[in-house]
């Protein structure tokens, strides 16, 4: 009943601002309300008055296409019927809306949280449990979510997880999940547990079945093919269908075309921060951008341009440092940064800080060297000491990105490069043009908090 409540009170707010908007223009009624109900229809297409437990960047791809349907049908209706002055109200209106819809969604989920969220159990205390915890938690407005704890499965033949969560949430053993169910309301149980067989998987769900609103596991094939997979049935057999957008056609025009509009723009913003930087780099002596080495698609070697940010005789200072200091050379092999670099200037400082020393890769961009998003430019060196012929391969299929999983991430907050290379790998084997927005926007996010950035 609560959750009605909710829907009811996010439809009167979707109205009152279309009624205010369209009074602005002076829509005739007729046309405001058939108009309201089109988009009232999108809207319950695609579920967005049901206020599932889902990711923020699911929740705006869904809004997104409901605006985008809503102006298309708009003008095609402004066009037939309603006539040509009505097409900059209905173009406001489903701009406008985007942002209002986002506003409205966040203070629904917000102001209704305890009616709207559900009890979650985790089943499992390994890496994989701590780390879907994680983006349950930094998704939290999204997710709806109120974690009970979790259960060790480690009593099942097979099963031995090391605890990776947090101790005094685990609330018991698998023998004590029947007695957890009966004296909590537990509405989801997540299964975190992806090495188990089918018939450890088998046993879990036929306790569950029945006893919750809703059962989630974990494949073992997670961190692999997730975002353009989908669930077929195939007479009782569950079949996993996924593929590469980027062995598609179609997708390499598209993310091209998302390539060149983006580097225009960096190109133009490019313009402007060198006339302010420029000088004050050139102080140091040496140029304001220089190129380094990098690899690039088809493994192939190009000159990746950047804002220096260190010292003419960097490299002298380098191999210095890593000649006297065990640790810094530990710290430098390990990840091919340094956190306190004594070889960055201070306005290179400044410039790393905020990601602007970054700004002349849209010029290679716009050469079509590398992309706006895509895996992380390398130097020879690491490719040689960590890649592998196999990741080699499938990661310089693609060209090398300005942002990409990694910055997305936190950047040098991850700190062990093999997991850097599965982000890697993660992107090739996903990607889609809503992963490359999502992966714009977290980057953005996290260059404004200079997140892992140094």
């Amino acid at each position: 009943m609560k959750r009605q409540v909710a829907k009811v009170v996010m439809i009167i707010m979707q109205f009152i601002f279309y009624f205010v908007v369209n009074e602005l223009f002076d829509v005739p009624d007729r046309i405001m309300y058939n108009t309201f109900f089109i988009y009232l229809a999108l809207n319950l297409t695609k579920n967005m008055y049901s206020f599932k437990t889902v990711l923020i960047w699911e929740e705006l791809r869904k809004l997104l296409l409901v605006h985008a349907e809503y102006l298309i049908i708009m003008l095609i209706n402004d066009l037939a019927f309603w006539g040509m002055k009505f097409i900059p109200v209905h173009l406001f209106v489903g701009l406008t809306f985007t942002f209002f819809n986002i506003f409205i969604i966040r203070f629904i989920r917000t102001v209704f949280r305890k009616n709207l969220e559900k009890s979650l159990l985790i089943i499992g205390i390994g890496n994989t449990a701590n780390q879907i915890t994680r983006i349950i938690r930094d998704n939290n407005t999204f997710t709806m979510y109120k974690l009970l704890g979790y259960i060790s499965a480690n009593s099942i033949e097979g099963v031995n997880q090391e605890v990776h969560v947090e101790k005094d949430r685990v609330i018991g053993t698998y023998e004590d999940l029947d007695k957890i169910l009966d004296e909590n309301k537990v509405n989801e149980v997540l299964i975190a547990l992806p090495l188990a067989d089918n018939e450890q998987m088998e046993e879990i769900i036929n306790k569950l079945d029945g006893r919750v609103d809703k059962i989630k596991f974990i494949p073992r094939l997670n961190g692999t093919y997730t975002l353009n997979s989908t669930v077929e049935d195939y007479d009782g057999m569950m079949v996993l269908s996924t593929y590469n957008g980027m062995n598609k056609k179609r997708y390499k025009i598209l993310k091209r075309c998302f390539d060149i509009f983006a580097g225009s723009v960096g190109c133009v913003v490019l313009g402007l921060l060198y006339l302010i930087f420029a000088p004050k780099i050139k102080k140091d002596g040496g140029k304001a951008i220089f190129t380094q080495n990098r690899i690039g698609k088809d493994v192939k070697p190009f000159k990746m341009y950047k804002f220096r940010s260190m010292y003419v005789d960097a490299e002298e200072r380098l191999q210095e440092l890593l000649e006297k200091d065990e640790k810094i050379r530990e710290e430098f092999y390990r990840t091919f940064k340094l956190k306190d670099d004594p070889r960055i200037t201070k306005v290179g400082e400044f410039l790393r800080k905020t990601s602007l020393d970054e700004f002349p890769q849209f010029l290679n961009v716009i050469k079509g060297e590398m992309s706006f998003v895509g895996p992380r430019p390398v130097v020879q060196k690491e490719v040689d000491m960590y890649y592998g012929k196999e990741n080699a391969k499938k990661i310089f299929m693609v060209k090398p990105g300005i942002t990409g999983m990694w910055q997305a991430n936190g950047r040098s907050d991850v700190e062990d490069y093999d997991s850097r290379i599965a982000l890697d790998l993660y992107y090739i084997r996903n990607w889609s043009l809503w992963l490359d927005v999502i992966i714009t926007v977290k980057t953005i996010k996290n260059v404004i908090y200079r997140k892992g950035a140094y």
